[in-house]
């Protein structure tokens, strides 16, 4: 079972109770300092060692880090400009904590697989996880997915180190 969270209770209630836990996109800054939005992989590490703080197998339990990445390997022209102007709209909600909860959203990673992949690796929660879920953005088309999906399968996820099985 699986449990997301957003905040450090939610990050220890799921070590306490030994779910699997998904590190949202979606995070509550708390008492942190942000300074950017560089802060907010910081925020997410923290919710990631909390819960394997609190969790039986500690180190061992199972995290996963939910993140919007659009691959660009094979889109269109139109396509990557539409994905462009996806990511540029989003940006700024990415720049400070936002609300009375603090809130710091990811920001989206697009980009060649390479790209993306490298910007992964950087990411210090990124390196805790042992899986990660990529959503899709909403208001795309068809086309759009199965690009994006046939990008995933047969050039990020091979530079994630991820093979098909079979």
């Amino acid at each position: 079972m699986w449990y997301g969270g957003a905040s450090l209770a939610s990050a220890r209630w799921a070590g306490e109770n030994g779910v699997n836990f998904l590190v949202s996109s979606v995070v509550k800054a708390e008492d942190a300092v942000i300074s950017g939005p560089e802060d907010f992989a910081l925020v997410q590490l923290s919710h990631i060692r909390a819960f394997r703080d609190a969790h039986p197998p500690g180190a061992a339990a199972r995290v996963s880090q939910g993140l919007v990445v659009i691959p660009t390997d094979s889109a269109s022209a139109a396509q990557r400009a539409k994905y462009e102007a996806y990511v540029t709209a989003r940006t700024p909600r990415t720049a400070a904590p936002l609300g009375p909860d603090r809130l710091l959203f990811a920001r989206d990673i697009i980009g060649t697989s390479a790209q993306i992949a490298e910007a992964l690796y950087a990411d210090p929660a990124f390196r805790e996880v042992t899986e990660v879920a990529f959503a899709l953005p909403f208001s795309f088309e068809h086309e759009d997915y199965v690009q994006i999906l046939t990008d995933m399968a047969t050039r990020l996820g091979p530079a994630l180190g991820w093979a098909a099985k079979g």
